[in-house]
């Protein structure tokens, strides 16, 4: 596989499996992990022979965003963007994923970490309910996070609209 159009096309693949939104990103669907890593390697070595393609950066950077790479796709997107500079749409992007890739970093919590979050409230809301306070989510901290990182994640989670368990869930982790 090494036409950037088959290149493409494997990424495409991934991206449909993955059941992402366009900036919401979680962890990638199990069945679309093999494919996104395919397009990935794929890329990296398409790009290492063609430097100045700039729509192979561009895929490089979805998919290592899909990935939750976020380091490595503003790498590859601004590489792309330094070839193709007249593109507003790829610089648009790029603040975008660089606003993301922020809130990510912010957020210091895995993507598993995140999908653990999202079932425990999920199963404690549905059985009682919110309060309008983050009793859950601070109970899930307690269990799955270190004692120091709790605040640091909270004070994310309020950045992000999560002021009480059921809008962890519609704010931060949809």
């Amino acid at each position: 596989m090494d036409s950037l159009l088959e290149l493409k096309n494997e990424l495409i693949k991934g991206q449909k499996l993955a059941m992402q939104g366009s900036y919401q990103r979680r962890a990638p669907s199990k069945k679309a992990i093999p494919h996104l890593l395919e397009a990935r390697k794929g890329l990296k070595e398409y790009v290492k022979q063609y430097s100045n393609d700039a729509l192979a950066w561009q895929l490089l950077s979805q998919a290592e965003e899909y990935l939750l790479n976020y380091n490595a796709a503003l790498t590859a997107l601004q590489n792309a963007v330094s070839l193709d500079k007249k593109d507003k749409k790829l610089l648009k992007r790029l603040a975008l994923l660089k606003e993301y890739a922020g809130k990510w970093k912010e957020l210091d919590m895995t993507s598993e970490q995140l999908q653990s979050l999202e079932i425990y409230l999920q199963e404690k809301l549905e059985v009682y309910g919110c309060d309008h306070t983050l009793v859950y989510t601070r109970e899930w901290l307690d269990i799955s996070t270190l004692h120091s990182k709790k605040a640091k994640i909270v004070r994310a989670l309020q950045n992000q609209g999560g002021f009480c368990d059921c809008e962890v869930l519609m704010n931060v982790i949809d």
